[in-house]
């Protein structure tokens, strides 16, 4: 079986980022193939009858039971921090700026955004010579795509100069600091004037955060001439010169949300405005540095967060007994580890029994802290098994991958929105592990712990897989865990003696 190893039992490894789908993989396919035949091979093949075509239970053929959870929640060490890099086509994906200062569930986040802006070729030329040139301005554009949080409170951004080389050549985590330098720019907006429209010089802009820069950093872009000693002659002098933007987020102030950029797009670009002589006249235009290019740059995307005094700061470690709240948060955040001792007493008791259907099942609750008005919960949370003796980690193959395609639709993890008993609106997420209690039942394999997160991608390296899930950062949820009074974490299974 195609694994992925960890360092031990509780870390996963950190891991490259590769752009293949299952299907394309033709050692997965071949994987997949031998746990389906498996499968297909036992007596009882659990998937059979669908669960919208159970069995009525009569409590003496059929039965419907359900098997206690322990769950213990804890924070995303450094291992295990997302890591970002560019697909195939050279792009980054979203990055996440932004501070927030007041969620009581899960305390506070911070992130910055350190990428490179460069020109579309080398040697660049503008259309005259530096002296003939007259600055106008230089703005730093940002696509906008998402703000997970308060989009009234201000936020305060401030650019700086990159002090250190971003490599491209190297895949870094939401965990890695840069250092900076010279101040170039700064801005306070509310993040929900960033969905406004902008009718400026020859274009319309909408969704764009748009930071001006200081004047003396915009006419040393003009200054440079293109003799082989210009910082325009190539790329490599050009970043010797000029290492790339740091957006970070002002502390100090009241701005209670993260918001996301889409650094590989068009619209993110330095915009340099400027006024040139042609045919005895005075012309304006301007010119864009990009992202991606025909020497496409490196981004690095830092996030860092603090439970301190938070909800979610009383309910991390392990807990041998379980916990009755489950702090999850999106990457990176917090996950939880989940064992299932009822079911090898299950197993052990009822023998070779037939899974109709065997479902994880969790429920949102509402703490004192919450505020759905403001954060979220996220699109889909993910589950996992470990290995704790061999140190692997394995996807759910069977119940998970269909045709050699994650089918979530199927497997469960996506939110749903209910009404529970208190007339409260609160997210649920049910995860399908039929095939897996039946593995167990029948063929004796082993009941492992499972790991229940919110991802931003999932990747396993020796399948070449990767597939994004959550959009970075975004969203969290408070869930029952298994003591907890009335939304209790379970397994619901339903089977018949044979």
């Amino acid at each position: 079986m195609a694994t992925l190893r960890v360092s031990n039992a509780s870390h996963y490894k950190s891991l490259p980022v590769r752009y293949r789908t299952l299907s394309q993989n033709p050692f997965f396919s071949v994987i997949l193939l031998c746990c389906i035949f498996a499968a297909s091979c036992t007596k009882i093949k659990g998937t059979d009858i669908g669960a919208d075509l159970l069995p009525a239970v009569d409590n003496v053929i059929t039965f419907d039971t359900t098997l206690e959870v322990i769950a213990s929640v804890f924070p995303t060490e450094d291992s295990l921090l997302p890591r970002l890099n560019q697909d195939y086509n050279g792009t980054i994906g979203d990055l996440v700026l932004g501070q927030i200062t007041n969620d009581p569930q899960f305390g506070k986040s911070s992130a910055s955004m350190f990428f490179e802006l460069k020109p579309p070729s080398y040697p660049y030329y503008f259309e005259n010579t530096a002296d003939s040139l007259y600055l106008d301005s230089a703005v730093l554009c940002l696509k906008w795509t998402h703000t997970f949080g308060d989009t009234n409170a201000i936020q305060t951004v401030n650019v700086h100069r990159v002090a250190e080389t971003l490599r491209t050549d190297t895949i870094y985590s939401t965990g890695k600091t840069v250092r900076y330098g010279d101040l170039i720019g700064t801005k306070s907006f509310a993040p929900k004037e960033l969905n406004d429209s902008l009718y400026l010089f020859r274009q319309t802009i909408n969704n764009q955060l748009r930071i001006k820069l200081n004047q003396l950093f915009a006419k040393s872009l003009l200054a440079f001439d293109t003799s082989t000693r210009s910082p325009y002659y190539n790329d490599t002098a050009f970043r010797n010169i000029f290492k790339g933007f740091a957006v970070v987020p002002q502390s100090g102030t009241s701005a209670n949300a993260l918001m996301s950029f889409d650094i590989s797009d068009t619209s993110t670009h330095l915009r340099i405005y400027y006024r040139y002589d042609k045919n005895g006249k005075r012309d304006t235009t301007y010119r864009d540095f990009e992202y991606k290019n025909l020497n496409t740059g490196a981004a690095i995307n830092n996030i860092a967060r603090s439970y301190n005094g938070s909800e979610a700061a009383r309910h991390l470690g392990v807990r041998p007994r379980g916990d009755s709240l489950v702090y999850i948060q999106a990457d990176p955040g917090t996950y939880a580890l989940l064992r299932l001792p009822a079911l090898t007493e299950f197993a052990s008791k009822k023998g070779n029994v037939m899974i109709h259907l065997a479902q994880l099942k969790t429920e949102e609750v509402v703490t004192a802290g919450r505020q759905p008005n403001v954060f979220s919960t996220p699109n889909f949370l993910y589950l996992e098994r470990l290995d704790s003796p061999s140190t692997v980690i394995r996807p759910f193959f069977t119940d998970a991958y269909l045709g050699g395609k994650y089918e979530p639709f199927v497997f469960g993890g996506q939110r749903k929105l209910i009404t529970d008993a208190s007339n409260a609106v609160v997210s649920t997420y049910d995860f399908n592990i039929t095939r897996y209690i039946q593995g167990i039942i029948t063929r004796k394999e082993p009941n492992l712990t499972l790991k229940l997160h919110a991802p931003h991608n999932v990747q396993y390296n020796d399948l070449l897989v990767n597939f994004v899930l959550n959009g970075l950062g975004r969203g969290h949820v408070v869930l029952g865990g298994g003591n907890h009074a009335q939304k209790r974490m379970k397994v619901r299974v339903v089977y018949s003696k044979l």
